[in-house]
């Protein structure tokens, strides 16, 4: 089951939406992509549809989100800064030792994004974010009225944030709301979101603890990224990512 359309307004000074790509240096996406837009509805409501064949839990009936549309207000502009950040190399399983700061110590440069200057001095990135609730049967009411009552009130269970947890949000509901429709450009191919139904799968196949390292039949290992990007076109404001087609009285969500 499908629920109507949530319209949800999120804004911001800055964002880092990583590239996968350039691996440890970080560069952002132009735009949001969707799993960061999902990250911050699940940030205010989740609740993860269990696998009833799993031994662990039984028959608890959650939802997901499908994000239909992004909407760009003020998309702001690209902007270098250098960090000093921990090395990676030398972490070990018994974490790090910051008394020896100068081996463990190193400066990564990242590309973020930066907000564009609104009347009060104000820097601000700003979205829109247009998904639905997707349930196995009962309690789409139940589910939708509470994501709109707690987002409503400010409510969250931690801090939503733009890509990365440095650089947070905020949010309300905006169901009126309509983006720049002055914005209308390619940003090129863009990350979906992470596929975890090979990890779903091999736990409860074989009726395991989850595991960290995955592989098909013939021993290769299975990309956690989904194959199929997005393209991300904006047309008057709007980046369109899937839809709601009806078939038989039935409503699904299909990606573009």
């Amino acid at each position: 089951m499908i629920s109507e359309p949530i319209r949800l307004q999120v804004w911001g000074p800055y964002a880092c939406f990583t590239r996968p790509e350039f691996h440890v240096e970080r560069v952002s996406y132009p735009v949001i992509t969707l799993s960061a837009a999902r990250g911050i509805l699940e940030a205010i409501f989740m609740k993860p549809i269990e696998k009833p064949e799993s031994k662990k839990r039984t028959d608890k009936e959650g939802f997901r989100w499908h994000i239909l549309r992004i909407g760009i207000v003020h998309e702001g502009c690209m902007m270098p800064i250098l960090r000093n950040e921990l090395g990676y190399p030398s972490h070990n399983y018994t974490g790090f030792d910051i008394s020896d700061m100068q081996n463990v110590r190193t400066q990564r440069h990242s590309l973020i994004l930066q907000g564009d200057k609104i009347g009060n001095g104000e820097r601000r990135l700003e979205y829109l974010i247009e998904a639905v609730i997707e349930t196995n049967g009962a309690n789409m009411g139940k589910y939708a009225g509470a994501f709109v009552r707690r987002a409503g009130k400010g409510q969250c269970h931690h801090r939503p944030y733009f890509g990365c947890r440095e650089f947070p949000c905020n949010f309300e509901l905006a169901p009126e709301a309509e983006p720049s429709a002055s914005i209308n450009k390619s940003y090129g191919v863009m990350f979906r979101d992470f596929d975890f139904d090979p990890v779903w799968e091999h736990w409860t196949k074989n009726g395991n603890d989850r595991p960290t390292v995955w592989r098909d039949a013939g021993g290769r290992t299975i990309s956690p990224v989904p194959e199929k990007p997005v393209m991300a076109v904006a047309e008057r404001g709007w980046i369109t990512v899937a839809k709601i087609v009806e078939e038989n009285g039935e409503k699904e969500v299909t990606g573009i």
